[in-house]
């Protein structure tokens, strides 16, 4: 695939161009740490197509971590939740109460969404045990933050070992950038316009990313 090293100022091509600029802005972040201390994690499944091209820019190991958003049960595409890996779990609670739901209708809707992500990991990563974060920076890498809820689940498993964290995206919704900085958390998001709407309207090109890129894209060292 062709790509284009100078990114529009105000979007990007697609997740290709996106994790190029991300990696470039991303050197001077981790220049103090030895790349064999780093790892780049990129959120299954469109955040492993920019974290590719940013763990290739900072000659960092890569691997894949597999969350799901917990929906709301009136409004599907509403994330109330995500579950991670090592049972993380992590829930807004604050949209639960005002939402109503009850909680033996959350207990059932976070087991289903746990199941699934559990066999995407599976389909995704192989059956590989989950990455070793001891002692090294993870970079945690999405092709970009509506909500954040995903992203907070992957925080929430990489904080457990990792020595340091850093959210990293092509683009983000403000307030979600101000929350995470509000909390301590390290993150770059080159693009956080105040009418953000979602994070495909900031991409020329923002096709699904399927399975089978992903194992191909975790199966070999080079990119495309």
């Amino acid at each position: 695939m062709k790509r284009n090293l100078r990114p529009a100022p105000d979007r990007f091509a697609d997740r290709w161009q996106a994790g190029q600029v991300l990696g470039v802005a991303l050197e001077p972040l981790v220049a103090d740490i030895p790349p064999e201390h780093r790892i780049v994690l990129g959120l299954a499944r469109g955040g492993v197509v920019v974290a590719v091209e940013v763990a290739a820019q900072l000659h960092s190991a890569l691997d894949a971590i597999v969350v799901r958003k917990i929906g709301s049960p009136f409004q599907p595409e509403l994330a109330i939740g995500a579950v991670g890996p090592g049972g993380v779990r992590v829930f807004n609670r604050g949209l639960i109460a005002e939402l109503g739901i009850p909680e033996p209708a959350l207990f059932e809707l976070t087991e289903t969404v746990g199941r699934t992500r559990e066999q995407l990991d599976h389909d995704l990563r192989g059956g590989r045990p989950a990455p070793d974060l001891a002692r090294k920076l993870a970079i945690l890498v999405d092709d970009g933050l509506a909500t954040g809820a995903s992203m907070r689940a992957a925080l929430a498993f990489a904080q457990r070992d990792a020595a340091s964290v850093i959210v990293a995206v092509p683009t983000a919704a403000p307030d979600v950038v101000a929350a995470f900085d509000a909390q301590g958390i390290r993150i770059l998001s080159l693009i956080a316009p105040s009418g953000f709407g979602s994070v495909g309207s900031w991409y020329d090109r923002f096709d699904e990313v399927s399975s089978d890129e992903v194992r191909a894209l975790l199966g070999k060292d080079a990119h495309p």
